[in-house]
């Protein structure tokens, strides 16, 4: 019998989590009542993990990337191989609690207008939340995270790539994950906004709660200067590909005079975010190509999707 549902698992030297995360996601998969198929794909690991889970874990599908290329594209690949109608995507770090999968699953189920729904992550120690509902606001030209631990099944601006859900058909119609933010860092974000621009929704689930072990095998890959440097690119490039909005487009830019200012004075996240902006720019004949693709399938404004989640949650600290 054909899959509904296609668990995704990205793994990339991930030898000091991934079994219990298999271990985990198994056992949630098995209690959602629906039939799955768990595929892992090792980004050229480097640490025996890939082959530990090969062993231990015989009923997974595997695959293997030659080169390492990212959370992104190898996601990606996952995608494009899998047989379910929904996509569930895991990050090797995330344990699952039992009822995470069908509850990532089920509001997909019932909605076809659904495109996406986020779970809740929570740190392995102490429990703290990791990731719970977000959105964002645009005062004054400042692009600003926000956030809200909603109790129940609420709407939500931004899905959590290692814990959510999101249907294949429309995920690969969108192109996946795009490349412009390797290695990685918003492109989950890019990709449920996308979502919303395209007239779909997507849903925040505090039920699918899933304990993150988190190791930064990112910062390991690439150093953590590199990494915030990269994240205040891809923000840069979120803002870019997405923003539409005459009024969005003018707040951003008559603020940045002002950004560049204060960059070159304040040491810290300014100087970050000003190397993150110059990286972004020389990208920028990519991001206009991109931008054009896009223009074809929107329908719903930016003012419009930031009304909906205005006076939501608390700006991110």
């Amino acid at each position: 019998m054909r899959p509904t549902l296609s668990i995704i698992i990205a793994n990339w030297n991930g030898i000091a989590f991934l079994q219990r995360c298999l271990s985990a996601t198994l056992l949630s998969a098995q209690a959602s009542g629906c039939e799955t198929e768990v595929l892992l794909i090792d980004d050229a690991s480097t640490d025996n993990s890939a082959e530990q889970a090969a062993r231990d874990f015989p009923s997974i599908r595997m695959l293997r990337n030659i080169e390492n290329s990212g959370f992104g594209a190898t996601c990606n690949r996952g995608a494009r191989q899998a047989q379910g109608d929904i996509l569930i995507f895991v990050n090797n770090d995330l344990v699952p609690r039992e009822p995470m999968v069908a509850e990532l699953a089920a509001p997909l189920l019932a909605d076809d207008q659904l495109f996406a729904v986020s779970g809740k992550t929570v740190e392995w120690d102490g429990h703290t939340p990791n990731h719970v509902n977000m959105a964002a606001s645009l005062q004054d030209g400042q692009f600003t995270l926000t956030f809200d631990d909603a109790a129940t099944l609420s709407p939500t601006m931004f899905v959590q790539g290692g814990c959510c859900a999101m249907r294949r058909d429309q995920f690969l119609n969108f192109g996946g994950f795009h490349p412009i933010f390797s290695p990685g860092y918003w492109e989950d974000y890019d990709i449920s906004y996308r979502g919303l621009k395209s007239g779909w929704r997507n849903l925040y689930n505090p039920k699918a709660v899933g304990n993150h072990l988190g190791q930064g095998s990112m910062v390991r890959a690439h150093g953590a200067r590199s990494i915030a440097i990269t994240r205040q690119r891809n923000r840069e490039f979120f803002q870019w590909l997405n923003f539409t909005d005459e009024a969005f487009i003018q707040s951003i830019t008559a603020s940045l005079p002002a950004r560049v200012a204060s960059a070159f004075v304040e040491p810290g996240e300014g100087r970050l975010w000003l190397r993150g902006w110059m990286k972004a720019l020389a990208a920028w004949p990519e991001v206009e190509k991109e931008r054009r693709n896009r223009s074809a399938n929107l329908k719903r404004s930016d003012s419009d999707i930031f009304a909906e989640f205005a006076d939501r949650g608390r700006p991110c600290p």
